[in-house]
């Protein structure tokens, strides 16, 4: 025995305490001043269960055991004061927490799966309320990335498979639906202007809807009642502009493109409809489609400008030129005249090569100016042309400039 001590093991008088060396995961007791004791123990993996949403857990702890806690972040050590009775009180609730926590943690699953970046957005939700909303309701955790597509969900098993309901509710709906629009015309018409129309479906039925890009296919998702809903909407809308198809000669399809397609968006800005030329071995197919109103204006332009008209605008006259064979002069290599006229000008000038005429639309001075370019180069082709066939004609019926006819005085003397 120690001098003026105790024997190593043994207490000094009533509430003395046993010293000894904590080991790992050990509780640790510690006297403290006015008859309080404090003991530490290991606060677990995740130290946070004792804090609890706002601090909650922690209150509670405190209110029921009498004893203080306090939690330290660096080494996630829980230290518990009070008196012994109110440290014991604590011990056996922080023990339940962590007993409880191990046995969530047993229990515990990851589920994780790739629905793409467009998916994962909406599981999220504006500024995150979606998920923050899955979180709460389910209690578990749930790591979303937009880039990767992908979403990781932790928890107890059966809270991880409602959260997973959940989230595929909210990137895909109740209900999905596939539809084949069969044509870029009717993705165009789906999309409505600056894509208006699909909005419109959507806010209107509670839908969503999804054209994957360069696809004709539209995906459907929503609650059963509004992809129902969605779907006949959209039926009706492409009903109601079924438009119609016309064949043409590939010959013909600049025409209906006009320079830089520039005839085609005029077609399509002034009607409304949508046109799309798929070319074939010999001819091409123009799909319109539009209102009923709408595709029979637009057959209207199309067949004009098919036929090489050119529309007039406010104050515009049109002028049509017979070229004869003096056609391919006109044009010129590569079509380089008609385009220099044009531009010096400021018209628009069309030639029919196989009807051999040029129609020239503009300001009616402008019309002039580019039909006297255009006729200086007709004019002495044409009369060469004339006096050509007029000295074969003359030819072939016998008659010369050197022949002499017996009853003309100017024949004395031959």
């Amino acid at each position: 025995m120690a001098r003026g001590g105790t024997q190593k093991g043994q207490t000094k008088g009533q509430g003395s305490l046993v010293r000894r060396r904590p080991r790992p995961h050990q509780r640790r007791t510690i006297p403290t001043e006015q008859g309080e004791i404090s003991t530490t123990i290991p606060a677990g993996t995740d130290p946070l269960i004792f804090i609890g949403k706002g601090g909650s857990t922690i209150q509670t702890l405190q209110e029921n055991s009498g004893a203080k806690f306090h939690l330290d972040r660096t080494t996630n050590m829980l230290t518990i004061t009070g008196t012994e009775e109110a440290v014991e009180r604590g011990l056996l609730e922080a023990r339940s927490i962590l007993a409880a926590e191990a046995e969530r943690k047993a229990n515990e699953t990851t589920e994780k799966v790739t629905w793409g970046s467009d998916a994962i957005k909406a599981v999220i939700g504006k500024g995150g309320a979606n998920i923050k909303a899955t979180q709460e309701a389910t209690g578990v955790k749930i790591d979303a990335d937009v880039e990767a597509g992908t979403l990781e969900i932790t928890g107890q098993r059966e809270k991880v498979q409602d959260a997973l309901a959940m989230c595929h509710n909210a990137a895909f709906g109740e209900a999905q639906a596939v539809m084949e629009l069969g044509s870029r015309n009717a993705v165009n018409v789906v999309y409505g202007p600056n894509f208006s129309t699909i909005r419109g479906l959507q806010d209107e039925t509670g839908c969503k809807l999804d054209i994957a890009r360069g696809g004709t296919t539209l995906k459907l998702s929503g609650s059963v009642e509004a992809v129902a809903t969605a779907m006949a909407r959209v039926r009706a809308l492409l009903e109601a502009n079924r438009g119609f198809e016309m064949i043409i000669e590939n010959t013909k399809v600049g025409a209906v493109y006009g320079k830089g397609g520039e005839t085609l968006r005029s077609i399509q800005d002034r009607t409304g409809v949508q046109i799309d030329v798929v070319r074939g071995p010999t001819h091409a197919t123009v799909s319109v489609m539009g209102t009923q109103e709408a595709s029979d204006r637009a057959r209207r332009m199309l067949q004009r400008a098919i036929d090489g008209e050119v529309e007039l605008g406010p104050g515009e006259v049109a002028e049509e030129i017979v070229l004869g064979s003096a056609t391919a002069a006109v044009i010129g290599r590569g079509g380089s005249n008609v385009t220099d006229m044009e531009k010096r000008h400021g018209v628009k000038i069309n030639v029919r090569s196989d009807e051999q005429v040029a129609r020239v639309v503009g300001r009616p001075e402008k019309v002039a100016a580019a039909s006297k370019d255009i006729l200086a180069i007709v004019t002495p082709i044409l009369e060469a042309e004339k006096a050509q066939k007029k000295a074969d004609e003359a030819l072939i019926s016998g008659e010369s400039a050197w022949q002499v006819n017996a009853d003309d005085d100017d024949a004395d003397g031959w």
